[in-house]
């Protein structure tokens, strides 16, 4: 037990555990985690993806302003809120997949091949901030959105 190798394991989990879980830091603005939850529901061919991030500020004076959010190459309208020393981004974006919702067109009408709507490039993800006092925008660029699964059954079974 007075193995010197089990002592430094034990100071190195310590000190490790102040640290947030999947920290990013690029310079003012650490990114904590960045969650994406997607659902689908509504009418058929309506589905659609919910990010969560949460964001920490390096000086707890800094306060920050979120001015665009860029989830997976899609902007996304977002609100912000502020807990403490943390930044909650939460956004939404709704896809609507035209070969599987209803056809609304008039009868006698010809019918045309919409385009394939444009894919975008799943790894464009940032946000653009400010800091209050500051005219210069930040861009912090986040790597990959971790899936959110809900825990447990969503609807209870009958016993």
């Amino acid at each position: 037990m007075n193995n010197p190798l089990f002592i430094i394991i034990f100071w190195m989990l310590a000190f490790s555990c102040k640290a947030p879980v999947s920290s990013l830091d690029q310079g003012r603005v650490a990114l904590v985690s960045a969650e994406k939850s997607e659902w689908s529901g509504g009418r058929p061919g309506i589905r659609g993806a919910v990010y969560t991030v949460f964001l920490k500020p390096q000086d707890r004076r800094d306060q920050m302003t979120v001015t665009s959010f860029k989830a997976e190459g899609h902007p996304i309208s977002f609100m912000q809120s502020r807990s403490g020393n943390s930044v909650m981004v939460r956004g939404s974006f709704q896809i609507t997949d035209e070969t599987k919702g209803p056809d609304y067109s008039d009868s006698g009408s010809s019918v045309e091949k919409s385009e394939p709507s444009v894919h975008r490039d799943p790894e464009d993800s940032q946000i653009e901030y400010t800091v209050k006092g500051s005219e210069k925008i930040y861009q912090l660029r986040i790597p990959a959105f971790i899936p959110a699964e809900p825990e447990g059954e969503l609807i209870p079974r009958r016993q």
